[in-house]
């Protein structure tokens, strides 16, 4: 490992004429001027980056020659010990800006990328985006939190935004570009998971009766009957769905490329939709558990479906050769995807047209689980149907579903406590609940018969023979 120093100062440069030995030309050497002034620097070779190019590390502002030798034997011993970091000087904005594509290579999914492309664009760029990377501290990430948690943002959200900053930080350890990752250790606010309030039976009901005839009506059918994600509804492919055998196995979700305003710039091009228009994709579904997931129809919605589909085979007639058949059980009149967000808003203005109250699209598959909860299926498979990543998810987000279920395992576990009969008295029967007395020949009962005490009217206190005084016996 090679390392050298140098002054700077203001004096004109000096130099010494040498020999190399290897070619014999003559060459010039600085000589560092002798002066107590300026200050000193060292300058280091650290190896070659990916692209074999030679990679130097410079540092300056020592006052003394020592103190720069000093610091750069201790630069050379972390190179040589593979603890030397550089961040090449980027700043955070550059690094994640990397860090996204290096996610978009690994094959993340695409509505992940948009939600990481989201948070540094509007939320992590403009507060820290100009810190040198190396130079991005524990303050630094406080005081961004610290903006994002102002009231107008949930806290659910602000754990999100610190998510998408800690893993990319966590990336630039692992690659040796920083020493540590400052978003690592930081006070969040405290999340507490809302409690769904999907609709009651009755409002399901009237709601899917009045949806019946419309030409999706069988899209929020579905939605309620089995519980599937707005994606993973609109994405299904009849190739999917076997009605004979009544099950579906859910193989990939449509997502959203890009949003409205950014649709005319954007590099995904979306050549079904008009210009301006949200471009969709087809993608892996949200989890991995949810991915190739069968789920189980009733007889119901196996007859709505087969009605759509005989619905969907009349518009592919009448559109003939112009149809763009993608083999969708739920598409536009001419075959292509529908946009997620036109179907959330499509049934926010069913629901008013109803005259319900306004509920989620989402809440559809909570609806769901709760009548699969309240019909007393057990959680796992709940969790296994929806498909969540952990059976903890479910349990979070529907255990204040489960009315009575507390109640109903306490009672069983107490019957499984094996406890002698117990026969009542027949002449002074005793209330359900009420201790029984003690049956052993030298009880406080028998010892009372047995001296001719007799029991008083109920709430008298007992005497106890052994005190003579009747003022203190009514005190003991």
């Amino acid at each position: 490992m090679k390392g050298s120093t140098f002054k700077r100062c203001t004096c004109p440069p000096q130099y010494r004429t040498t020999v190399d030995q290897a070619t014999g030309r003559e060459k010039k050497i600085r000589i560092n001027c002798r002066r107590n002034h300026g200050s000193w620097s060292y300058i280091i070779d650290t190896g070659r980056d990916a692209e074999g190019r030679r990679r130097q590390l410079k540092k300056g502002g020592f006052k003394s020659e020592d103190e720069a030798v000093a610091a750069m034997q201790l630069e050379i011993q972390r190179v040589n010990t593979g603890t030397f970091t550089s961040d090449d000087g980027q700043t955070v904005a550059q690094w994640l800006a990397t860090w996204v594509d290096l996610k978009a290579r690994a094959g993340r999914r695409e509505s992940t990328l948009r939600s990481y492309r989201q948070h540094i664009e509007a939320h992590i760029a403009p507060a820290i985006g100009r810190i040198r990377l190396r130079d991005l501290r524990p303050g630094h990430v406080d005081k961004l939190l610290s903006q994002l948690n102002d009231g107008t943002r949930s806290a659910a959200t602000v754990q999100r935004i610190h998510a998408t900053l800690r893993s990319a930080l966590s990336t630039a350890v692992r690659q040796r570009l920083i020493t540590f990752n400052a978003a690592k250790d930081i006070e969040l606010p405290r999340v507490k998971r809302p409690k769904v309030k999907p609709w009651e039976p009755a409002e399901l009901g009237a709601f899917l009766d009045s949806v019946a005839a419309h030409r999706l009506g069988a899209l929020f059918e579905l939605i309620a009957a089995t519980g599937l994600r707005r994606g993973e509804a609109i994405g299904l492919r009849w190739d999917d769905v076997d009605l004979t055998r009544r099950t579906l196995i859910v193989r990939q979700q449509l997502v959203q490329v890009v949003g409205r305003k950014k649709a005319k710039a954007a590099p995904v091009p979306c050549p079904y939709c008009a210009p301006g228009h949200l471009g969709v994709a087809f993608g892996e579904p949200k989890t991995d558990a949810g991915e190739g997931r069968v789920v189980d129809l009733d007889e119901h919605t196996v007859g709505v479906l087969l009605a759509h589909q005989l619905r969907q085979q009349a518009e592919r007639e009448a559109w003939g050769d112009a149809y763009a058949d993608h083999g969708l059980l739920f598409a536009r009149e001419d075959g292509n995807p529908m946009r997620p967000d036109d179907v959330t808003k499509l049934f926010g203005v069913l629901v008013d047209a109803a005259g319900l109250r306004r509920v989620r699209l989402h809440d559809l598959r909570h609806g769901q689980a709760s009548l699969m909860l309240a019909a007393g299926v057990d959680m796992t498979v709940v969790s296994k149907r929806l498909g969540h990543s952990s059976i903890s998810i479910t349990v979070d987000t529907y255990s204040h579903l489960l009315g009575g279920v507390g109640r109903d395992a306490a009672d069983r576990a107490a019957a499984l406590i094996p406890r002698a009969a117990r026969e009542p008295d027949a002449t002074n029967p005793r209330p359900t609940g009420a201790p029984a007395a003690s049956a052993e020949p030298n009880g406080r009962a028998a010892q009372q018969v047995s001296a001719g005490v007799e029991s008083g009217p109920p709430g008298a206190r007992t005497l106890n023979l052994r005190i003579k005084s009747p003022q203190l016996c009514q005190l003991s």
